[in-house]
């Protein structure tokens, strides 16, 4: 389709996002405040007239226009120009779709999962049946250093609540993805019944299928092949490793559930889903389990000074235990550190873990900030992340200097993300980059910015590092998005 920067009037065109037969997703700009815009145009005058392509299209314009949820995207506006173009102005989602998080761990991809099941119970309160739910309608975006999903394409959505709900679809044309459409939307259903919101069910359980095997459950070719798959479950039931967070047996309960070939033994509601997801997420990665984990960590510090204690001493032996940092090991050269934290520091991080598990259930997570002053081998400083472009570069250290560089291991369980350090006068000296990172820092103070993408959270740790062998800790504290 061949369309010009102004056929849409209040919109300029400005790329091509995608294309399929005779509609296109096009990147605009809306000309009354310049906000960037999905623009999806249809030629509806060259659609065939028996598919009755208008009424399809006000039908999808109507029902997203009713919708609205942080998993879907923002409608703005739609029309139809004097030309027969539809179109429907809809949020800019810049993201992935979710298959390319296939065979990712249980704990990353259920907090991806669990937005798209309530948006699809709020499309459900709306009386909607998506009927198109799979990896690649929905995509996959960083927001604040957590992944937030969207859930898109509504072309062939059906309105349960219309007149004529079963109208636009009574020529027995196929509408969806046959590898994940349900045996009932395949083969209909006796007279006076319509589909309902557990063909999207089927659906989204076929799709978290796929997401933990990483492949489709139904590969087969043809519609009676397709169809006979469907009908036989030819596909096994779920396995999730136990490096990914197997066995997950309620994950695998429920996504058993989920693709039952009678819609009457699936789950009885999407809150039903969800619920089951947030347990399963639990199973895959305990908060029980997260919180023994850093008391074991901590445990290795014993009695450690008073704060005034570290404050006194800048130069020569540090009087701490020796006790080897956690997770030290995955820098070898790295001398053994974290001896610095006060039991004051230390019990409130404790109890600021038990306040963010019950706050955020089951996406539970630990920090750990490990520090040392003195000056790394040279073998070792020469690896150090290069700052990027404009920001502050650390001056190497040089023998003798008053003023020494240090070492800092950052590492967040499970795996984040190191946004940025940033030095006293708020330039920034290193980051983004993933975690664990190893830096050399010289002498000063810092902030650094961390983010979990399941936590939905970002932790600010603000430190400083002394001359000789004594860097602190200063606070420690948990910010939301």
């Amino acid at each position: 389709m061949i369309v010009r920067p102004n056929l849409v009037p209040g919109y300029t065109i400005v790329e091509r996002l995608g294309t399929g037969g005779l509609s296109g997703v096009f990147r605009a700009l809306r000309d009354g405040d310049g906000l960037e815009v999905a623009l999806k145009v249809t030629s509806l005058a060259d659609l065939d007239p028996e598919f009755r392509p208008q009424e399809r299209f006000e039908r999808e314009a109507e029902l997203l226009a009713r919708l609205s949820h942080p998993a879907l995207p923002r409608f703005h506006d739609w029309g139809v120009t004097l030309e027969g173009f539809g179109w429907i102005a809809l949020e800019l989602v810049r993201g992935v779709p979710l298959s390319h998080f296939a065979l990712r761990p249980a704990w990353e991809l259920i907090p991806i999962l669990i937005p798209v099941a309530e948006a699809l119970a709020a499309v459900a309160r709306a009386g909607i049946v998506h009927r198109d739910v799979a990896p690649d309608n929905v995509l996959v975006v960083a927001e604040g250093g957590r992944f937030a999903p969207k859930l898109i394409d509504f072309g062939v959505a059906k309105d349960l609540f219309a007149a004529d709900a079963a109208g636009l679809t009574q020529h027995g044309a196929f509408l969806g993805k046959l590898l994940y459409a349900p045996p009932e939307q395949l083969l209909g259903l006796p007279k006076g019944q319509t589909l309902d919101f557990r063909a999207d069910v089927y659906s989204f359980g076929l799709m978290t299928w796929e997401l933990f095997t990483g492949r489709p459950a139904i590969s087969a070719s043809t519609l009676p092949d397709v169809v006979k798959a469907h009908l036989a479950h030819a596909w096994p039931k779920l396995v999730v490793p136990a490096a990914r967070g197997g066995p997950a047996p309620r994950l695998v309960d429920l996504v058993e559930r989920m693709t039952s070939r009678r819609r009457e033994d699936r789950p009885s509601s999407w809150e039903e889903i969800v619920a089951a997801l947030w347990q399963a997420l639990d199973e895959a990665r305990p908060v029980a389990r997260e919180l023994a984990e850093k008391r074991a960590e901590l445990a290795p510090f014993g009695d450690v000074p008073a704060p005034e204690a570290i404050h006194d001493t800048n130069a020569g032996e540090a009087p701490f235990p020796e006790a080897d940092a956690p997770r030290v090991e995955e820098v070898p050269s790295l001398e053994p550190a974290a001896r610095l934290l006060s039991r004051e520091l230390l019990f409130g991080r404790v109890v600021l873990l038990l306040g963010v598990a019950a706050f955020v259930g089951a996406l539970a997570f630990a920090l750990h900030v490990v520090i040392s002053a003195p000056e790394p081998p040279p073998a070792v400083a020469a690896t150090a992340p290069t700052p990027a472009p404009g920001s502050e570069r650390p001056a190497p250290a040089r023998s003798g200097s008053a003023h020494p560089t240090g070492r800092l291991l950052v590492a967040l369980v499970p795996e984040g993300f190191l946004e940025e350090v940033t030095g006293l006068s708020g330039r920034r000296v290193a980051g983004p980059e993933p975690l664990p990172a190893a830096l050399t820092l010289p002498a000063g103070s810092y902030r650094a910015v961390l983010s979990h993408a399941a936590g939905g959270c970002a932790i600010t740790v603000s430190f400083e590092v002394r001359p000789g062998k004594t860097t602190r800790v200063l606070e420690s504290c948990l910010e939301p998005d």
